[in-house]
Formats: structure tokens, C-alpha cells, sequence
């Protein structure tokens, strides 16, 4: 943000991301934006990871004969961003749309695993088993040689998800404040997330045994959740807040954020810490960039990818391990234009795997139009 950037302009950019955010629409600018940018940085970081510094202990098991500072700097700063950003959004969403939409907590549990337990289990069954198989790809639970029916018992054992574990921990996530949120309604906003940062803790310390379908994995996730939570419930305060100090906060926020994850990150907990500072630097940033929002809808590729992100973050892996061990065979050899190619192949790749996907869904919404009109799906 440019110091030519005073307050009165910003009030301006939040008057307009509030009235985005009118009754009619889903989300404001700036929340669409973190929630893209995130999702974008998921599939820049997995082309950059085979170049960073194995860690025997990591979750990665992919890695290039040579690695790379570069790589290691975007994973070292974007482990701090790119998946609590997501989370944080992910949280600010569920939360407005719980104002808008009052739904039992069946129906709404009934829709959280459509939308994110039925693409993880189609694509663990249909895409990511058969591929890891056929090119014997290295994952974590996934040793290289497994066998098909290997690799299909540890992928319904919820062992192997590789990127699909996030969808079972944002499934695990959403049921923990769904079933809290009537304390929520009754006993004001920051409760849950306080219960979050208690369940957090629990599952740091005594939930390493519960390795099946991500469920270990959610502490972290519930804090980042709930922060999103927060800056929805309280939207409107923060956001005249933001609009009043826009230099001071996003500097504030900023400067504790990189001291923290370079001097902070010993224990658990201020790597959570970190975490929240670095999506909530990432929400003010975009906060203040929400008014060219607009003009990125008008970019043709920025807008396809924005509608569909969560499906481009769905297909786009194990296409980039596939890249980059063809981009080997060419003859490539310095990690930085591999990482790139890799990039933008991996994104061509899987727009057109979308494109097909969005094809066929249109496809079979038209068949079922058409059924309907001819009384064909009547019993």
C-alpha cells in the first residue's frame, strides 16, 4: 500500500466491499481474493517443494536431485500464509453464510460431506490411487512400490490423502463449530473459538494416535477456523477499524508477524501464533486491494480460475509431479525455470481437466433437465 493511500480512500475501498457484500452475494471482494491467492499459493508451493531441503520427517516425499534457496523460501514464508489464509477464509465463510442460511445440523453436515468427504473419496479411488500406482509416485503412506491394492487400503484407511487432506480436515473443522454454534448465538463470538483453542491443544498433545482421515491434523486448522469466525462475526467494526489506520495496523500486524516466524516458532503453539499474524497480514492486504477486484473479474483467466479454484485445487496434483519428471527427461537441470514451467504447465493441465469436468456436469444438468420436462425421472 502506497502512502497516496489515506484513510479516505480506504473507507472507500471498504464502503465498496460492503456493498459487494450486500444481501444477494456470497462473500466481499477481499475474502474472495484471500481465498483464491490461497488456493493459487497451494499449487505454486507443490511445484516448488520438490526443490526444497528434505525433511525425513515431512510430509513431502518427492524430492529433485538438486534443491534450491528460492524454494526454500517460499516454503519457509508461505507454510505460514498460504494454508491458514485458506482456513481463515474458509471460517469467515461458514460463519456468514450460517447468518444468512439457518439450516439444522443434519442438513448442514449432509452438505459439508457432499461438498468435501465425496470428491475426497472419488478422487482418492478414481484419480490419485490408479495415478500413484501406474508412475509408482513416492507419498506420505505411500512408500514407492506399493501395489494397486496397496495403495487403495491405505487411501480408504484415509492413510494416504497426499492434498486430499485437506478436505478432511475442513470437513472435521466445519462439524466441531457447526455443533458448537448454538453456544455461539447464545453466549456471544468468542467462546468457540476459545473451546477451538482448548480442542486444538487436546488433539496437539494426545491426538497423534488418530492417524485415519487427517483427524490428527485439525489442531492448528480449528484456531485458523475460528479466527475466521471472529473477523466475520465482527466485520463491520474491524473493517472501519482497518479503513481508519491503514498504514499503522498492516505495519503492526506485518512486523510481528515476520519477528515471530523468524525468532518464535519453537513450540506448537507460537507456530500457531505465527500462523494467525501471517493470514491475518495476507486478510489486510487484500483488504486494502479489494477495490481492484473488479478489474481482476475482467481478466478472462483470472475470473475462470477465481470460479473455479477449489476444482483446479482438486486436479492440479499429481500433475505437477508429472511435469517436472518430463521436464528432467528434457534435459532441464537448474531448479528455478523448472519450477516455473512446472507452474504453468501444471495450470494449463489442470484448467483443461476442468474444463472437461465443467463440461460434463453441464452435460448431465442439461439430461436431467430434460428428464424432468419428460417426466422420465417420475417412477
Amino acid at each position: 500500500m502506497s502512502m497516496s493511500d489515506t484513510p479516505e480512500r480506504v473507507r472507500g475501498t471498504y464502503n465498496l466491499t460492503q456493498e459487494h457484500n450486500g444481501n444477494g452475494s456470497t462473500f466481499a471482494g477481499h475474502v474472495a481474493l484471500l481465498k483464491t491467492f490461497s488456493l493459487l499459493g497451494v499449487i505454486f508451493s507443490h511445484a516448488v517443494f520438490p526443490f526444497t531441503e528434505p525433511d525425513p520427517g515431512g510430509f513431502w516425499r518427492f524430492y529433485a536431485d538438486r534443491q534450491s534457496e528460492v524454494a526454500d523460501f517460499i516454503n519457509f514464508w508461505g507454510g505460514f500464509i498460504i494454508i491458514p489464509s485458506f482456513m481463515m477464509a474458509s471460517g469467515y465463510l461458514a460463519a456468514l453464510s450460517a447468518e444468512r442460511k439457518r439450516r439444522s445440523a443434519p442438513a448442514y453436515i449432509a452438505g459439508r460431506a457432499k461438498r468435501l468427504l465425496v470428491p475426497w473419496f472419488l478422487l482418492m479411488a478414481f484419480w490419485l490411487v490408479p495415478l500413484y500406482t501406474i508412475f509408482d509416485i513416492p507419498a506420505y503412506n505411500r512408500p514407492a512400490g506399493y501395489t494397486l491394492a496397496q495403495t487403495y487400503r491405505v487411501g480408504l484407511e484415509g492413510l494416504f490423502a497426499d492434498h486430499l487432506w485437506f478436505l478432511l480436515v475442513l470437513f472435521w473443522v466445519s462439524i466441531f463449530f457447526a455443533a458448537l454454534r448454538p453456544l455461539a448465538n447464545r453466549l456471544g463470538g468468542f467462546l468457540v473459538p476459545a473451546l477451538a483453542v482448548v480442542a486444538a491443544l487436546l488433539v496437539d498433545e494426545y491426538g497423534r494416535t488418530l492417524t485415519w482421515y487427517a483427524v490428527w491434523e485439525i489442531s492448528g486448522p480449528l484456531i485458523w477456523f475460528g479466527l475466521g469466525t471472529i473477523l466475520c462475526r465482527y466485520r463491520e467494526g474491524i473493517g472501519k477499524a482497518l479503513a481508519r489506520r491503514p498504514l499503522s495496523l498492516f505495519g503492526l500486524n506485518a512486523v510481528l508477524f515476520v519477528l515471530t516466524a523468524l525468532f518464535l516458532t519453537q513450540t506448537t503453539q507460537m507456530y500457531w501464533l505465527t500462523c494467525c499474524l501471517g493470514a491475518l497480514t495476507a486478510f489486510q492486504a487484500f483488504f486494502y486491494l479489494a477495490r481492484y477486484h473488479g478489474r481482476l473479474r475482467a481478466f478472462r483467466p483470472y475470473r475462470y480460475f477465481e470460479d473455479n479454484a477449489f476444482r483446479f485445487y482438486l486436479f492440479h496434483v499429481p500433475g505437477n509431479y508429472l511435469i517436472y519428471r518430463m521436464l528432467v527427461a528434457a534435459g532441464l537441470s537448474s531448479p528455478l525455470p523448472i519450477m516455473l514451467l512446472t507452474f504453468v504447465c501444471d495450470l494449463c493441465l489442470t484448467a483443461c481437466l476442468v474444463a472437461v469436468f465443467n463440461a460434463l456436469e453441464r452435460v448431465k444438468e442439461t439430461y436431467n433437465l430434460t428428464q424432468g420436462r419428460t417426466g422420465g425421472g417420475s417412477l
